[in-house]
């Protein structure tokens, strides 16, 4: 067992984080028996992924209404051409990776680079030269969003800390979101790319908890728990970054579940109640 598998596990057996991870458990396990499911999986899912994608580009600070981003990603309505417009499309193109990666069973393992690779193309286009993407960064590089945090590692210690996250990637017996919690955490502590860490970190949580089977469902949206409490997210990102409290984090994480479990029970509803436009 690795280090980092043992430490792993070490904090998952931590009464509040123990307690925490039971809760989100629970509540996916209520989201996964909801009566819309049954028939409209496909739909609820779109929905889903329309709601982290708003939520995860309002965490960059791009606010648009969920009418707008619905719009966006079924009948491609063309974004405004300035920053902001870009970074809608960036969630936009992220959360469209991650769906397509969380149908797979444990996509992340064996294939954590090449889907960094491609989140990060996805995260980045427009914002910075191509030859920027796609890889982590390099000498000189620093990276350009997440400001704030102390100072990202250089491309030797990165390299070696992406490794240890693949190689837990490998374990299959360590809780799916106690890793999911991890791996987000690690890219907001390590910002690999110059740009789009943000929406990569989110998407690779998202990724892990689905294709792991915490919320095999994928409906779920705890990005929009996340949204919730911005103040909550950044203090908690900052304080995995400095090592202070990594077990708040997961904490938080497993909150975040919790609740979007809730915003995927809203939803489900709107789904089955016909509120959501399909004509789009």
């Amino acid at each position: 067992m690795s280090e980092l598998g043992s430490a792993l596990r070490a904090l998952a057996a931590l009464d509040p984080v123990d307690e925490a991870v039971t809760r989100a458990r629970n509540a996916c396990t209520e989201l996964r028996w909801h009566n819309a499911l049954r028939k409209r999986m496909p739909e609820c899912r779109v929905e889903s992924t329309v709601r982290a994608a708003r939520a995860s580009s309002a965490l960059e600070g791009a606010r648009y209404p969920i009418a707008y981003v619905r719009e966006v990603i079924g009948a491609g309505r063309e974004v405004p051409d300035d920053m902001s417009g870009t970074q809608l499309s960036a969630a936009v193109r992220v959360a469209a990776v991650a769906q397509e990666y969380s149908e797979r069973p444990d996509a992340l393992r064996g294939g954590l680079a090449h889907i960094l690779s491609k989140l990060s193309l996805a995260a980045g286009a427009g914002l910075v030269p191509d030859e920027q993407l796609g890889r982590p960064r390099l000498a000189g590089e620093v990276p350009g969003d997440l400001g704030g945090l102390p100072p990202a590692p250089g491309p030797e210690e990165l390299a070696d800390r992406l490794g240890q996250l693949d190689a837990l990637l490998t374990d299959p017996t360590l809780p799916g979101l106690v890793v999911a919690a991890i791996l987000q955490g690690e890219i907001i502590a390590l910002r690999p790319f110059v740009i789009g860490n943000g929406l990569i970190a989110r998407a690779l949580f998202r990724i892990q908890l689905v294709s792991s089977g915490v919320d095999p469902t994928g409906v779920g949206v705890p990005e929009a728990a996340f949204l919730s409490d911005v103040q909550g997210y950044g203090q908690g990102g900052a304080a995995y970054t400095s090592g202070s409290d990594v077990p708040g984090w997961i904490v938080s994480c497993a909150t975040a579940v919790e609740k979007g479990a809730g915003e995927g029970r809203t939803v489900c509803q709107a789904v089955q109640s016909g509120k959501i436009p399909q004509n789009i």
